[in-house]
């Protein structure tokens, strides 16, 4: 299956909805953050803060998208907000290529350090499987974050710039 990877166009927007609705893992808060992310990105032209690529197939169906920009205040620090992938095409390599677009994206920013951060829930395995097979190091863990018995666990990747 041939995957392309470009930057979000407004014609994504319910098809990155209804992925986020399907996958089963996201609550409604969740779902209306990644979503009002994504209407920053599409409605203005002019903000720096967010960053979203779109994975397609041949057909142009959209499989999965990420969003991404840098941590405020850092000295080329990034965040990868969402990673996700349509759940009958998850285990593909899909969020791996997501992933090295992103990295490719922010090492020509010049960016050196590149943060994720996801739940302990149960439901969230996958992605801190997913983040520690990618090279990623747990770097932190943030007890009763979320809410309570919910942690916020922070992974970390360095790249190494020429």
């Amino acid at each position: 299956m041939e995957i392309k990877i470009r930057r979000m166009i407004s014609e994504d927007r319910e098809a990155i909805k209804s992925i986020l609705l399907r996958c089963d893992v996201f609550n409604q808060m969740e779902i209306n953050c990644a979503l009002e992310l994504i209407d920053i990105y599409l409605n203005n032209l002019h903000q720096k803060d967010y960053f979203i690529a779109s994975a397609l197939n041949d057909n142009e169906e959209i499989l999965g998208y990420a969003c991404y920009g840098k941590s405020p205040l850092t000295d080329s620090v990034y965040d990868i907000y969402w990673l996700v992938v349509k759940p009958e095409y998850q285990r593909y390599g899909i969020g791996k290529r997501l992933l090295k677009y992103v990295e490719d994206e922010i090492i020509k920013l010049s960016g050196r350090m590149l943060l994720a951060e996801t739940s302990s829930r149960a439901v969230y395995e996958k992605a801190r499987r997913f983040y520690l097979k990618n090279g990623f190091a747990k770097e932190a863990r943030v007890k009763d974050f979320y809410s309570t018995g919910d942690d916020k666990i922070i992974y970390k990747k360095i790249f190494s710039l020429p």
